[in-house]
């Protein structure tokens, strides 16, 4: 999610193109999932005042190129279009992509579903920065462990990294807090702004000892320019809300008065859930609302 400070409808974008972002049967990510709150919403929630369902124009090669490097970007998409055609493809899958992001079976059309979320990301960007709106949520998108030449974790395109650089390429920003509260450490994300003081990039997740991407420990705080405005803040196994609660209190609170950020990305996966059957950080409903 982005946004600003001032309350008013929120956009929502969606297209039904994004359960194209399906590594086939038998993978643990699958298309559907981008159906299900969509559903839910309208079923319970009337567009109204309430929000606008917005869609997006697909990522061109020009702006994956703020992000990713050329060859990265030629692989993929070769690649991924190939699988969902049922058909090989040359080259080294291993140079580009982690093991956990080859599909199976027969795929979606999972590159052109991730260029998707990198237009969502451009769109919500441009109707914030015209005030079209105060909060835009992206459904979809929040691949935070890609990098700029290699794919991993089921990310194959940095919608949060594409945010941050756009909108300090187009609109100049010089203070953009990035706040991530995925169970897991956006590794790929925090890899992008590491010695860059324009954004703070504050992370919430399950300690590195006991969960993938192993990384995000408590001294990784930048480099460079960017040294301090890295904070990760790895939690135990089973935390739950009072550790949350506290941590906000303590941690994100202050440190984002002192930063005055222009604007808020906001990366909120739904695993620190209790039932989520990957990650234990215990989280119920209510801490979901606490934290935003």
């Amino acid at each position: 999610m982005l946004e600003r400070s001032e309350a008013m409808a929120i956009a929502i974008l969606y297209r039904e193109e994004l359960k194209e972002y399906d590594f086939g049967p038998g993978h643990p990510f699958r298309g559907n999932r981008y159906e299900i709150f969509p559903k839910f919403l309208k079923e319970n929630l009337a567009e109204d005042d309430n929000y606008r369902i917005l869609k997006a124009e697909p990522a061109t090669d020009e702006d994956l190129g703020l992000i990713c490097n050329k060859d990265y970007i030629d692989f993929t998409r070769g690649y991924f279009k190939a699988a969902n055609l049922g058909l090989s493809y040359p080259g080294s899958f291993s140079r580009y992509h982690s093991g956990d992001n080859m599909p199976m079976g027969r795929p979606g059309k999972l590159e052109e579903a991730a260029r998707l979320m990198i237009g969502q990301a451009k769109m919500a960007a441009d109707l914030i920065q015209t005030g079209e709106y105060k909060k835009v949520v992206c459904i979809g998108g929040n691949m935070h462990h890609a990098g700029p030449s290699y794919g991993e974790g089921f990310c194959i395109y940095n919608d949060n990294a594409f945010l941050a650089k756009y909108l300090m390429e187009k609109y100049a920003l010089e203070r953009i807090l990035i706040l991530d509260t995925d169970a897991h450490q956006g590794n790929g994300t925090c890899e992008y702004f590491y010695s860059d003081p324009r954004v703070l990039f504050i992370d919430l997740h399950q300690d590195p000892r006991t969960l993938y991407p192993g990384t995000g420990f408590a001294d990784e705080i930048g480099e460079g320019a960017g040294k301090g405005y890295s904070i990760n803040v790895p939690l135990p196994v089973y935390a739950g809300y009072d550790s949350y609660e506290l941590v906000f209190e303590q941690i994100i609170q202050p440190v984002t008065g002192e930063f005055k950020p222009q604007i808020i990305l906001r990366n909120g996966g739904s695993d620190p859930h209790f039932a989520d059957q990957l990650t234990n950080l215990g989280l119920p409903v209510r801490g979901f609302r606490m934290i935003g």
